[in-house]
């Protein structure tokens, strides 16, 4: 019994240290981390939740030390955070889509501005009724965790861990980078595709990731402060 309380002081600490940043005081994290923790609805969900997103955004913040400049291992790891969140607040993968349509709407504007001012599409090849082109486009929030997505798929399924350059690892530079798929990127297109087209989407990236880092978990912390309301 003393061992199990040693771990869960361990705990809450940890969570404290993770999650003071994305609150105003000490008080308004404390009541977050007391209803967390209320044992009165019988419910574990809330505490998976806010454990998920320490672990996976954790193991993410951690992978520089071991594996400097593999920004597509940090992307899947948020993707595993953001399937944890999926899971844990009921959607099912036939709803995935509104999961992330609402996970967008967590972001404060200064967060979305910040992500979609810094990592824009400058160009992708694809074909469409028969001609070959090359076009731009403005990516919006939702295109940017589609591209999280795929680039977790290449991760997990084609162990490419270095194709994909999220982050700019100077203040000086613009870095540039691609991805080759047959999925669909661009969900705000003006045009969707029937059929898959192997396309090359080019990026450019001036995205600092600590700064990418803090609105990711702030929309996080906005995502389960809104779901975990509804939970009985």
């Amino acid at each position: 019994m003393g061992d199990n309380c040693d771990f869960i002081t361990k705990s809450k600490k940890e969570l404290e240290l993770f999650y003071a940043p994305f609150f105003h005081s000490g008080e308004e994290l404390q009541y977050f981390l007391r209803d967390v923790f209320d044992y009165e609805n019988g419910s574990l969900t809330k505490r998976q939740m806010v454990f998920q997103v320490q672990r996976f955004i954790s193991l993410a913040n951690d992978i520089d030390q071991i594996r400097p400049a593999r920004d597509s291992l940090r992307v899947m790891f948020l993707k595993f955070g953001l399937d944890s969140l999926c899971s844990l607040s009921g959607y099912m993968n036939k709803t995935k889509q509104a999961f992330y349509d609402e996970f967008c709407t967590c972001f404060t504007e200064e967060g979305k501005n910040y992500i979609l001012e810094n990592f824009k599409l400058s160009s992708f090849q694809d074909e469409y009724k028969g001609y070959s082109f090359e076009s731009g486009h403005e990516i919006d929030l939702g295109d940017f965790l589609n591209i999280i997505k795929v680039v977790r798929d290449k991760v997990a399924h084609d162990f490419n861990y270095w194709g994909m350059q999220f982050f700019a690892h100077d203040s000086d530079s613009i870095w540039l980078s691609e991805i080759e798929t047959e999925e669909n990127l661009l969900q705000s297109y003006k045009y969707q595709r029937k059929s898959k087209i192997l396309t090359t989407y080019h990026f450019t990236t001036t995205l600092n990731y600590e700064k990418f880092i803090y609105y990711f978990t702030e929309a996080c912390v906005g995502f389960i402060k809104k779901k975990t309301s509804n939970i009985a």
